[in-house]
């Protein structure tokens, strides 16, 4: 089965990859020592021993995530890391969508690659047959079953959609075996606004006509491929502003027609990304199945003895910067950046945020504790009635 960084999931999150990148445009990753590394990023990086410095077991993390390859004796911030490193420049829809096209079974950070062999892209695989099978009207399939119908099928991940629609109606089952990593990974792509994860299944929450458009322009990231696995990973990155701007990732029938419904007056990318999030079916059933409130976080208003006659009329805001999708670790989507709020202080949060960004000259929040930091002052600053 594919390869990939097990048990890395903490560094794999959007918000960390960001301050990974940040971090690498400026400092030599392969020579920096721990603790500059740790202060700046926040992460562990273990182990705890400036003998051990952080490239010795973290460069195959840095590599697959696509942020620097080693290159004359440098670990060199690759393009995708200097877009990464600018606040509200890249989304997660974007990086996560472009890692699933880039992604090769096996891929050059790791050992096995050979860029003699015809690249297999699993992820893409994972994201089209995920797709499909939403189409057929079962948007929820097992991480085993991905796999095993990736391994069975043999497709290489750039099949058309009546032929993924064709092994979408079948039913596949994986034997005995390792196949942690491959779902590892699955779950760290579960971080696009319109998937969720548990620890076992993802769940795609689009419309039909949008999963049309999108399953259109996804494809693999082809090319000449270079000899040598480090020049191959700077190839790759090269092509992601090319490639990006391929994907049909509005949404128009899922949240684009949503945006400023939801407060926002721009409705950029960063804002369509947060808005598709918050409109995910899948999430907010697992938000309010876990914590079954009918009180406004923001204003604290009880919803259900105001409106006795409705189930629940809360919206769920997510306390994450704008380009931001879903924390996802082993057990799944992380629910704890997401807070309960009524539909008028959503809309009211919202215009709060694009004021404030305004002002501030900005795209986006810096990090999840400045985001958190302008919810609670926009608490702070409503007026009680």
């Amino acid at each position: 089965m594919w390869r990939f960084d097990q048990g890395r999931m903490a560094f794999f999150q959007f918000d960390e990859i960001r301050k990974i990148a940040k971090y690498a445009v400026s400092n030599d990753l392969k020579t920096t020592t721990r603790k500059p590394l740790v202060d700046a990023t926040g992460l562990p990086f273990y182990p705890a021993d400036e003998k051990y410095p952080p490239w010795r077991n973290y460069s195959r993390v840095f590599k697959t995530a696509l942020i620097v390859a080693e290159i004359d004796g440098v670990a060199k911030p690759t393009k995708l890391a200097e877009l990464l490193s600018l606040d509200g420049t890249v989304t997660s829809d974007e990086y996560f969508h472009f890692l699933a096209q880039a992604f090769t079974d096996p891929a050059p950070s790791f050992q096995e690659w050979d860029p003699e062999n015809e690249p297999r892209f699993p992820l893409l695989f994972t994201l089209k047959f995920a797709l499909a099978r939403a189409v057929l009207g079962e948007p929820v399939i097992p991480y085993k079953e991905i796999i095993a119908a990736y391994k069975s099928s043999l497709f290489n991940g750039d099949e058309d959609q009546y032929e993924y629609v064709e092994i979408a109606k079948k039913t596949w089952s994986l034997g005995a075996g390792e196949h942690r990593q491959a779902s590892e990974s699955i779950q760290v792509i579960s971080q696009i606004s319109y998937l969720s994860a548990t620890s076992t299944e993802l769940t795609v929450s689009l419309d039909n006509e949008d999963i049309q458009d999108l399953f259109e322009s996804l494809s693999g990231v082809r090319g000449d491929r270079c000899s040598n696995k480090d020049a191959e990973i700077i190839r790759i990155t090269d092509l992601f502003e090319s490639s990006i701007s391929a994907l049909e990732l509005d949404y128009p029938k899922t949240a684009l027609d949503q945006t400023a419904e939801a407060g926002f007056t721009e409705g950029t990318r960063v804002e369509r990304t947060h808005v598709t999030l918050e409109r995910n079916a899948a999430v907010r059933g697992a938000f309010f199945a876990a914590n079954p409130t009918s009180h406004c976080h923001f204003c604290k208003r009880d919803t259900a003895s105001e409106y006795p006659w409705a189930d629940r009329i809360l919206d769920i805001h997510h306390v994450l910067p704008l380009c931001s999708g879903t924390r996802s670790t082993i057990g799944g989507t992380v629910l704890t950046d997401l807070v309960a709020v009524c539909p008028t202080c959503h809309r009211a949060i919202h215009r709060f945020y694009a004021k404030w960004l305004k002002d501030a000259a900005r795209k986006d929040f810096v990090d999840a504790a400045e985001a958190r930091e302008v919810y609670e002052a926009a608490r702070e600053t409503r007026k009680e009635a």
